[in-house]
């Protein structure tokens, strides 16, 4: 018994120290992988934030949704047609909106739907084989229930683009559904100039240098309301009226003329296909 309790004596604290040192270990162990995490995370911060100008203020750059290349052309998409647009109930328009979306690309299926009610909206916007919705100028305003616009609002955040034509009415529903303070501007004369800096690496960098208004009004944004981060591609005198954002994992793009007119418009039928394709 004596024998017992001096050994006990003798480990106790031997075991004691040993399990301190492997608690400071597990520590300094959990440190350094919380320490490396920071770093990353650190380090891809950084990586999104880069230079744009030669002063060095660093602004946020946009990482590609997909690979850019001449060739991409979306193969599906949808283009609302219900009562509340100029093209309702007349087939030969919407014939040739389709033919404007699909020119040039025989492959591309544009499908319409008339309702923004949610079997007619949710049955575009769950299509998984297209990735872009196109809603052109509003004549008059719709009935917006909540459930449609966190539909459309859910669509763009899945990676997909949504695509505004030109009007007053479509600025003030893009108001509604994204909760932006976008400004309209009076219809002001062309020509609008492309931006050299925003264009880079996007489609509109093979676009014209400047383009004019066409047969039809163009409906611009006041640049100092457009929502934080938004890219302005042709604009005149701080007037935007080509211009799309970032939306989670998907874009929303505003392409500022009707389209109404089926002649004189040759600049913005490319504007247009440059939008859907971004």
């Amino acid at each position: 018994m004596a024998g017992g309790r001096s050994l006990t004596a003798i480990f106790s604290p031997l075991l004691a120290v040993f399990l301190l040192a492997c608690a400071a270990l597990v520590a300094v162990q959990h440190a350094g992988r919380r320490h490396e995490t920071e770093l990353l995370a650190k380090q891809a911060a950084t990586t999104q934030l880069r230079s744009l100008d030669t002063g060095g203020t660093a602004k946020v750059t946009w990482e590609q949704l997909r690979p850019e290349h001449v060739a991409y052309y979306p193969d599906r998409m949808y283009m609302y047609a219900g009562k509340e647009t100029g093209i309702y109930g007349k087939m030969q328009r919407i014939g040739w909106m389709k033919g404007i979306l699909s020119q040039g690309h025989p492959e591309t299926e544009v499908k319409t739907f008339a309702s923004l009610r949610n079997a007619a909206l949710r049955a575009a916007c769950w299509d998984e084989s297209s990735h872009v919705l196109v809603f052109p100028s509003f004549e008059d305003y719709p009935d917006l229930h909540m459930i449609a616009k966190t539909d459309i609002k859910g669509y763009a955040s899945a990676g997909n683009n949504v695509v505004f034509l030109g009007g007053f009415g479509s600025l003030d529903i893009m108001n509604e559904i994204f909760s932006w303070e976008l400004t309209p501007v009076t219809y002001q004369e062309g020509p609008y100039y492309r931006s050299e800096r925003n264009v880079h690496n996007t489609v509109f960098e093979t676009m014209p240098s400047f383009i004019g208004a066409g047969s039809q009004d163009v409906h611009g944004v006041h640049m100092g309301s457009l929502p934080p981060n938004a890219r302005s591609y042709y604009d005149s005198i701080g007037d935007s009226v080509v211009w799309s954002v970032r939306y989670d994992l998907g874009m929303v793009t505003y392409v500022g003329s009707s389209l109404q007119g089926s002649s004189g418009n040759a600049e913005w039928h490319r504007m247009l296909q440059a939008a859907v394709a971004i």
